[in-house]
This record gives C-alpha cells, sequence and structure tokens, in this order.
C-alpha cells in the first residue's frame, strides 16, 4: 500500500508532484509563476468561465497542525482576500483528521469551496495509488515506493551489497539530470558503462542510481569491495545481475600501475557484454584511466574508451547545479540563520556559478554538523573560503580538531586504500602504538572512543550483520589531502604500512611512488625496513599474498639490484616453504627472479609450481607461471610432467572461462551473419593467439577443445542481435512547468 510521508522530496519537489497530481484529477494543466509574483500562488488554471483556481502547496510535515493552521489564517487568508480567487485548492504533507480539515476550511473560508478541496497526506497516497505513472515521474518518491523497497531488499547477494542500496535509497539529495539519462541509455546499450570524471563531479552517485534503476528491474546487486575475483565468485550466467565496481583503477593509481587488476577486468568486461543478463558500472577519476590506459595494453586492445561515459561539471546546467544546492541546503538541517546569509544579496547564484562548484564541495559547506565553531555571520565567509580553496577543506579539521591518535587512525584507513574490517584496523593501531617512534603521541587513546568521535566527519561504520563492521572514509577526497601532507614524511608512511600488514597498504605504497610523491630511494627505503622487520618476527602473522606483493614493490624500485640481504633471501623461502596453494602472481615472479640468480633451485621452483597449478586462474597467473616455467632447465627432474599439468589446467580454465580470455566480437566482427564455420574459424586463430602469449605449447585437439567449450551459433547470433532494448519507456523524471527558474526555486514564498 502507499503510504509516502513525502520527506525525500523538498519544497518545490512536493510543489511539482502536486500540481501534476492534482492537475491530472481536476483534468487542468496547473500555470505557475517566476518568483514573487502573485505571491500565495503555487499553480492555477481558468474554468471555462473564466474564472480564476488557485492551488497552494504546503510541505511542512514536520510542523505542527496547530502551527500550520495559525500561518494559513494568518499570512495565507489575507493574500486570498486580496486575490479574491473563484476557488482554493490545498494541499498539505501532514496527515490530516476530520476535525483537522474542518479547521483549515473555517481559517480560509470563503475560498476553500468544500472539505474536499483540502488533500492531505492520506488523500495524496490514495490519489497516487491509481496513478503510478505519476509516481514513476518524481523519481525520489518513486525510490521510496513498496515495490521499489521490495527490490532493494530481496535483490542484494551480500550483505554488504544491501547496505550499499539502503544507502542510496535513502539519499535524498540526488538530482536526475540529462547525464543520468545518457549513462543509463549506453549502459542499456552496451552492459558496461565507466563513468569517469574530476574528484568530487558526482561519479559515485550517478553510478549509485544507475544500479538501483536496474535493481527496481528485478537484478541481483552486488558491489565489489576489493578486485574483479569478487564479481567473479557471484557470477551467475542465468541471473540477473547488476555489478557495481567503485574506484576500479584504485584511489591513487593503485593496481594501475602494474597492470594486473586491468587485464582482469577487460577480460571481465568481455564477458558482461555478452551476456544480456548482465549490467556493469564502473567509476574512475578520469587522470587514473588515462594513466591506466597508458599503462594497460588489454584497455586499448579492448577498446574500453567505448564504455567512458565522462560526467564533467560543464555539462551541468545552471539550473542542475541550482537544484543541488537547493536539495543540499533543504536536507541539511542548517539552522535559519546559516541558510539566510545563503539568501542575502542572492547569494546562492555566486556558488552555482563559481568556478570551482562540485557536488562533494556543496555537500561540505552545507554540513551542518562542521559548522560548531563557524557562527552564521562567519558562515559566508567560510563558504568563499572553501570555494576558492577546495583542496584544503580538510585541513582545519585534520589538524585543528583531531588529535595525535585520530590521525593516526585516519592515516592507516588512508594508507589501506580501501574499507577494512575494523577488527584489522583496530590490530594496525595498536601494532602502530606499539612501536618506539610512536611513545610520545598525545591525545585520547582508547580505539573505541576515537572511531566514535571520527565516525561521521572523516570515516564512516557500516555495521554488518555477518562479520565485524566495516571502516572506511567518509569522503574520498580525504585519502587526498592526507596522501599529499604526508607525502613527504617517509617515517610516518613508513610506520603506517609496516602497522597494517595489508597487500593493499603495499599498493598505495607502489602507488605513491608511481606518482612521483615519493622518490624510488624513499621507497626502497620503506620496503627495505619492512622486509627486516618481518624476517626478526620470522614473518608472523602475515601471508605469502602479502610478503610477494612486497618483494615485488621492493624489486620495483631497485631493492633487488646489487647484493641480495639476509632478510630478502629469508622473504624468499618463506614464499617458498609456505605458498603452497596462496601463491599469487607476485610469488611466480620472485620465484623466477631467485631461479635466474641461483638463489632458488631449479627442483625447488618445480616444486612450488606443482603445488600451485590448481589455484591458478586469472590470466596475470597463468602468463606468470608459465613465465617462470621458461627459467627452469627443460632437463630438470620432472619438468616434462609439470609443463603437462600447466597445459591441462590452463586448457580447462579458458574452457571455463573463454569469454575472459576470447574476444569474440572481434571474432565475429570479420565473418557474415549466420557463418558459424567462420566464426569458429577466427575463434580457433583468437585460442591459437592467446596461448602462444601464454607460452604454452599446443596442438590442434587442444584449440578444438577449448572451442568446443563454445557456443558459435549462439555467440554469433548475440553478436548481430542486440539484445538489449533500447526502445522500452523510461521514466522522465518529474514533471517540471516552464518558469523562471533558478529564482523560483530558491523563492522562500
Amino acid at each position: 500500500m502507499t503510504d509516502y510521508d513525502f520527506k525525500s522530496l523538498n519544497d518545490k519537489e512536493f510543489e511539482i508532484l502536486c500540481a501534476d497530481l492534482i492537475g491530472e484529477v481536476q483534468g487542468r494543466c496547473f500555470e505557475r509563476f517566476k518568483a514573487g509574483k502573485d505571491a500565495g500562488v503555487d499553480g492555477r488554471y481558468f474554468t471555462d468561465q473564466g474564472k480564476e483556481v488557485v492551488l497552494q502547496c504546503k510541505h511542512w510535515s514536520n510542523t505542527p497542525l496547530a502551527q500550520l493552521i495559525r500561518a494559513l489564517s494568518n499570512i495565507e487568508k489575507p493574500k486570498l482576500d486580496k486575490l479574491k480567487p473563484h476557488r482554493y485548492l490545498l494541499t498539505v504533507s501532514n496527515p490530516l483528521s476530520r476535525a483537522d480539515k474542518k479547521a483549515i476550511h473555517r481559517a480560509l473560508s470563503p475560498y476553500v469551496v468544500s472539505e474536499s478541496d483540502i488533500y492531505g497526506k492520506e488523500d495524496l497516497n490514495d490519489l497516487l495509488k491509481d496513478k503510478s505513472h505519476i509516481e514513476k515521474r518524481h523519481y525520489k518518491l518513486w525510490l521510496h515506493s513498496s515495490s521499489v523497497l521490495g527490490h532493494i531488499f530481496n535483490n542484494a547477494i551480500l550483505g554488504r551489497s544491501a547496505f550499499s542500496l539502503e544507502e542510496i535509497r535513502s539519499s535524498s539529495r540526488y538530482v536526475v539530470t540529462a547525464n543520468h539519462e545518457a549513462a543509463l541509455k549506453k549502459l542499456e546499450r552496451l552492459g558496461v558503462v565507466i563513468i569517469t570524471g574530476e574528484p568530487g563531479v558526482g561519479k559515485t552517485t550517478l553510478a549509485d542510481h544507475l544500479c538501483l534503476h536496474y535493481v527496481t528491474q528485478g537484478f541481483d546487486y552486488l558491489k565489489i569491495a576489493n578486485d574483479i575475483q569478487e564479481a567473479e565468485a557471484a557470477f551467475d550466467p542465468e541471473s540477473k545481475q547488476v555489478i557495481y565496481f567503485d574506484d576500479f583503477l584504485g584511489r591513487n593509481y593503485l593496481e594501475a600501475l602494474k597492470g594486473h587488476e586491468g587485464n582482469h577486468i577487460t577480460q571481465f568486461l568481455r564477458r558482461i557484454a555478452t551476456n544480456k543478463n548482465k549490467r556493469f558500472v564502473l567509476t574512475s577519476r578520469s587522470t587514473i584511466l588515462n594513466q591506466g590506459k597508458f599503462l594497460i595494453d588489454s584497455f586499448e586492445h579492448d577498446n574500453v574508451q567505448k564504455n567512458e561515459y565522462e560526467l564533467r561539471i560543464q555539462s551541468l546546467t545552471d539550473l542542475d547545479k541550482a537544484q543541488i544546492l537547493y536539495n543540499h541546503i533543504w536536507h541539511s538541517g542548517l539552522e535559519t540563520e546559516y541558510i539566510d546569509q545563503l539568501y542575502l544579496n542572492r547569494r546562492y547564484r555566486e556558488i552555482i556559478k563559481h568556478k570551482n562548484f562540485n557536488p562533494r564541495l556543496i555537500s561540505y559547506i552545507t554540513d551542518a554538523t562542521r559548522l560548531e565553531t563557524c557562527p552564521p555571520d562567519n558562515y559566508w565567509n567560510y563558504i568563499v573560503r572553501s570555494l576558492m580553496n577546495p583542496s584544503q577543506i580538510w585541513d582545519n579539521p585534520f589538524n585543528a580538531q583531531q588529535d595525535d591518535f585520530g590521525r593516526a587512525i585516519i592515516l592507516l584507513v588512508v594508507l589501506n586504500g580501501y574499507a577494512l574490517g575494523e577488527n584489522l584496523l583496530a590490530e594496525a593501531y595498536h601494532r602502530y602504538l606499539a612501536l618506539p617512534e610512536n611513545q610520545n603521541l598525545q591525545g585520547r587513546r582508547e580505539f573505541q572512543s576515537n572511531i566514535r568521535l571520527l565516525t561521521g566527519s572523516f570515516l564512516n561504520r557500516t555495521v554488518s550483520p555477518q562479520g565485524p563492521s566495516i571502516i572506511d572514509l567518509f569522503n574520498p577526497s580525504i585519502g587526498d589531502y592526507v596522501l599529499e601532507r604526508y607525502a613527504g614524511d617517509v617515517v610516518a608512511l613508513r610506520l603506517g604500512i609496516q602497522s597494517l600488514r595489508t597487500p593493499r597498504s603495499l599498493i598505495t605504497l607502489r602507488s605513491l611512488q608511481g606518482n612521483k610523491r615519493l622518490s624510488k630511494d624513499d621507497a626502497k627505503a620503506i620496503c627495505d625496513v619492512l622486509i627486516e622487520h618481518l624476517a626478526e618476527k620470522d614473518f608472523g602473522g602475515v601471508s605469502v599474498e602479502y610478503v610477494s606483493a612486497l618483494c615485488d614493490v621492493y624489486r620495483g624500485c631497485g631493492g633487488f639490484e646489487g647484493n641480495v640481504s639476509a632478510a630478502l633471501y629469508a622473504a624468499i623461502f618463506f614464499i617458498i616453504n609456505e605458498g603452497r596453494e596462496e601463491a599469487t602472481d607476485d610469488s611466480f615472479e620472485i620465484i623466477e627472479w631467485g631461479v635466474e640468480q641461483s638463489i632458488v633451485t631449479s627442483e625447488q621452483a618445480l616444486s612450488f609450481i606443482s603445488g600451485n597449478i590448481d589455484i591458478v586462474g586469472s590470466y596475470t597467473e597463468i602468463r606468470a607461471i608459465s613465465s617462470l616455467l621458461l627459467a627452469i632447465p627443460k632437463a630438470t627432474t620432472g619438468y616434462k610432467e609439470i609443463v603437462q599439468s600447466v597445459k591441462e589446467h590452463v586448457i580447462e580454465v579458458m574452457s571455463d572461462n573463454f569469454s575472459e580470455f576470447i574476444d569474440m566480437d572481434l571474432a565475429f566482427s570479420m565473418v557474415e551473419y549466420e557463418d558459424d564455420r567462420a566464426a569458429g574459424n577466427e575463434l580457433k586463430k583468437l585460442i591459437e593467439k592467446e596461448l602462444i602469449d601464454l607460452g604454452v605449447n599446443f596442438c590442434a585437439d587442444d584449440v578444438s577443445s577449448i572451442l568446443d567449450s563454445y557456443d558459435v551459433t549462439q555467440g554469433l547470433y548475440d553478436y548481430y542481435h542486440n539484445l538489449h532494448k533500447e526502445d522500452e519507456p523510461r521514466s522522465e523524471g518529474p514533471a517540471v512547468l516552464a518558469i523562471d527558474e533558478i529564482d523560483d526555486l530558491f523563492d522562500r514564498g
């Protein structure tokens, strides 16, 4: 049953909804006016006899009814005495009893002809029950419908995804712009869209609502937290799924610098694009995506650019910006004295026109919780400073409002690069405090107290029913600020990464060096200390993945040049001895280097491969294990048997994940419709090329075995028949009547 409280709408959105709804009831189109004209009239039409009918809308759902009636009697009634309309229609978002309607009728007599001309919350909901087309036109209202809620709660694959969906749904600040429709059209046509743009432009928010669109169409929702393997694990070819990967190349270049994740993603993009039941939404900052395209060959090869949708502030109209600002003000909880500062001399127009306008900055300057030390008469100066220097909006809160311990927790979360479990953060925090260099920190030491203080300002804390709470940054721009602040502080970076012991923190270290925020020598010095420290503890408490990644970063900044330290020897043999069924592509590459340097024997390397064949599944892992095999002398005992085992495993993996390794679109573009034989021949060529690139010896039977795993006829049919319907009816967004847009929006009546 429809039961809206209308609190997701601001007052102007409520007016437009009511004009839309009551207009259909009356069989008339309500006329609206520029701001300030005919005060007391939100809409009007003329009867066939030329008599004026006025509509007034009051979105005072949080106001006691007695106060509303007084306002109608003392403020609205005098306006009506001047206007003298033939009939007066009133809508309010408050629930109304029979007695309430009688009181309003008396207050506005004689202009309210009957009590049935007064529409309260219940009346509006009753009308909406039979007018779903109006409900869908008003996007934020529709998000709170019972049917949408049912989809949201029933179609999240993981608990984390359910939390994400609820956060998206509860957002009241979203504005549907032309970007929404254009990006949705691209996603519908291609199955994959990459939302790009500069920090703060609204990429994540747009992506969120694209996903929500498909959830309401019955798609299951999966939000990826770390890497593409999560999506592969949940991938179901038969079910309808929308998958979301925010900041997919990492917050600070991350794995784009090495290309592992990038290659894996392009394979998965191909898999998604050939399945009509799938949608894949990704976001990336433009600078990172451009760097990724430069460093990752597969991005160029797979023409990833066709899937990009660049979100630019320049694409927003002044009205779009005005609606974004107004929505933030309406839902901000700002006291009237602060809002008055924005209305003084129409200052809101200065914000809308400012060169540094972006949604993230608007969210920051309208956040009432950040204004405890800012009196109303200084609020405008605060806004101007934030607009002029948006990169420093975190400077005062971080340096002046946090003590050493609070800053330490923020630094650890930033260095990890992604959200992490609260238990893991607590362990890292206590390791950080135990380091000799940190014995003189000042402030509140207790972990949970700091988490409570930081949540909602610097951190988000998501309580999960499936495990420990998840801690992430309140805003991605905090990460940019903190990394810039600590870029020259090698000791602080080393202490933070040393305490975290997470592979993600090493990716951050690699990205800092790749971004030139950290010199190669400084990165090498940090790795030296990390490896020495772990060797002293016999690598207790860390994984093979972590040690392999650390060695790989060390090698990348020149650490493997010259004499090999005892600690590095120990790290390599830790990987060999503990790496059974735990190896990564980094592990294989480090062992290959060890073979070339005569540190690792051929027999040890073969044994390492043997212990890890069954877990190798990704393209980069297959390439790494094949490269290691080439570094081992063929005369080594057991070599042929291992080569055969690797070959059989590669054929099995390629057969099971055909579309991740083979670009079907490339093959099918070379043949005619329904020419299955020619399509099969083109696919065989691509399979042979892929096996050669992977360093696998093969025969014709191997190629045929892989091809047999794929339905060529169906694939060719799908290629020539666009299964993504482009002409389905779609919501047009809220009905907007032609008026003077910005001043009318900000008009306070």
